[in-house]
């Protein structure tokens, strides 16, 4: 029996509603579709681990695309696996006996999602018979990336046979294009048959998203509102990664680590054009499912226009991009061929029964 969760990385339900997706509908024809939520922060990082793990950041510690440190008293990409408080679902089929598979865009993702896998590979960087059996990829920062991964994902069904595969593909093209420009229209066509191809070859599959994404004209500096204020803290701008291609490292959730005093101190933050919300930290954990000890004193999220980041005068500045974050962007879609209804994105594994 063949089980395959797909991780559709910046299908925002726009980008869905705007072409016709033959493959998709029958797919929900026979099964079940609709919308649910994603994890805050709504970032990859976040979402593909907490998709794979089934469960929330409380349990399995992933809180963004790059984490502080407190006591080396710095920042860096939360990539390593052992930042992981939990095993994978992968890893408790393999544990029963199954062979498992994940294919993944982007190459930071690998050791996440693929630890004690059959197969584990990437886009960015796949294996020599995967490039010779599909053809060399197009690039990740290529409009054709996903639709290599999915070509991927086909040739490995046929000829691997694994008992469960996860397939995480690349937003470059919703951070780019919006939902009625070609490039969009032609990558949604394209992710629409991988899906059907997908569903055709095995006995159970859920597809899904892991964060919306919107169009943003503001940008806020954190930084320099909390200089400002004459507080000293240390910014997380939770979307930062090496991949600044995509968004430029602006994205609309932060969490601030103050060096004294309470988060009551950063209340004047909510008064900026651009912040929609100060959680403290034990509020923005019991609201999101966050773990207490890894998000510092708050949670700072955009409003649906804005992201964090440096801006050349004030605390306030002008952007032009697609990018995502906060609260914003956690609808996402998904289609089910086994009829379930998914309340989150981390329950696609669970739907696959």
């Amino acid at each position: 029996m063949t089980h395959v969760v797909a991780c559709l990385d910046g299908l925002d339900p726009e980008y869905l509603d705007a072409v016709e997706t033959p493959g998709w509908d029958r797919i929900a024809d026979r099964g079940n579709a609709g919308t649910c939520d994603g994890l805050v922060p709504s970032l990859t990082n976040v979402n593909n681990v907490g998709i794979v793990t089934a469960s929330f950041p409380a349990e399995n510690g992933v809180t963004g695309n790059t984490y502080y440190d407190p006591e080396r008293d710095e920042q860096a990409y939360m990539n390593d696996p052992s930042l992981l408080r939990c095993r994978t679902e992968l890893q408790r089929r393999a544990d029963r006996g199954e062979t498992v598979a994940a294919l993944v865009a982007k190459d930071k993702l690998v050791g996440m999602v693929g630890q004690d896998c059959d197969l584990a590979a990437s886009a960015e960087d796949p294996p020599d018979w995967l490039a010779d059996a599909v053809g060399d990829p197009p690039g990740i920062y290529s409009g054709g990336a996903s639709a290599w991964l999915m070509d991927a994902a086909v040739h490995v069904l046929d000829e691997r046979d694994p008992d469960v595969l996860y397939v995480s593909t690349t937003d470059v093209i919703p951070h780019k294009h919006g939902p009625d420009e070609a490039a969009a229209e032609e990558w949604v066509r394209e992710l629409d048959a991988g899906v059907a191809a997908l569903a055709e070859r095995s006995d159970a599959l859920v597809a899904t998203a892991d964060h919306g994404m919107n169009y943003k004209s503001v940008c806020v500096d954190l930084e320099a509102a909390l200089d400002r204020e004459q507080l000293d803290a240390e910014v997380v701008r939770l979307i930062t990664d090496e991949h600044t291609y995509h968004h430029q490292n602006l994205g609309g959730a932060a969490y601030v680590y103050l060096e004294d005093g309470s988060a009551d101190a950063l209340a004047p933050l909510a008064d900026i054009d651009g912040v929609a919300e100060v959680l403290p930290a034990e509020e923005a954990a019991e609201r999101f499912r966050l773990p207490t000890d890894a998000i510092g004193d708050a949670l700072v999220l955009g409003t649906e226009s804005s992201v964090f980041g440096p801006v050349e005068e004030g605390v306030r500045g002008s952007v032009e991009l697609r990018s995502h974050g906060s609260h914003h962007e956690r609808r996402v879609p998904y289609v089910a061929s086994t009829g379930t209804t998914l309340d989150y994105n981390v329950e696609a594994f669970r739907g696959l029964e």
